[in-house]
């Protein structure tokens, strides 16, 4: 077995994009159907790929399992901004905007689905970027008042295997 190691390294963030699901499944080609969300609260982007659930199978005559079944295993991405701009709300809450005010929606929980891109720094001449076709995006807030930090929303992107006729990748890690 060959040495894998590399220079690649994961640390900061440039952005986070979000766009409209394409009816294909595809993940959107075209820069101007992204949205920037900024204001993002330092060190709360997270890209988080879970281990998978196991279920171990054990026989009579042994202590430990004789075969281990591996199940599903959750990718979400989380982060915080301090953007209190009445479109960053109805990113997070849906509703209306109007102007500069921003009103919560009347109807049940907003369900929404979003492409999302999102793109490390440079470090050692390479950066990553996540491309996510289809995530299920929520959030919540904590609009505190205090004299010595700021309100923050709190959105998770819930990774979906994309609606597609074709074998389209739930999400691509790239380096460029």
């Amino acid at each position: 077995m060959g040495d894998i190691r590399s220079n690649v390294r994961l640390v900061g963030l440039t952005e986070i994009q979000f766009a409209n699901v394409r009816s294909t499944g595809a993940f959107p080609a075209t820069a101007a159907s992204f949205s920037t969300l900024g204001n993002v609260v330092p060190d709360s982007a997270h890209f988080m790929i879970d281990e998978p659930t196991s279920n171990e199978i054990y026989i009579e005559e042994e202590e430990t399992p004789d075969i281990e079944l591996f199940g599903a295993s959750k990718k979400y991405f989380v982060f915080g901004t301090r953007d209190m701009g009445t479109q960053t709300l109805l990113k997070a809450f849906g509703g209306v905007a109007a102007g500069a005010a921003w009103s919560a929606s009347t109807t049940d929980t907003v369900y929404r689905e979003q492409a999302v891109k999102i793109q490390g720094k440079t470090i050692n001449g390479t950066k990553i970027k996540v491309e996510i076709p289809r995530a299920s995006v929520k959030a919540g807030g904590d609009l505190m008042f205090a004299k010595t930090d700021s309100g923050t929303l709190a959105f998770t992107c819930n990774v979906l295997m994309p609606n597609s006729s074709t074998a389209i990748p739930p999400f691509v890690i790239t380096q460029v």
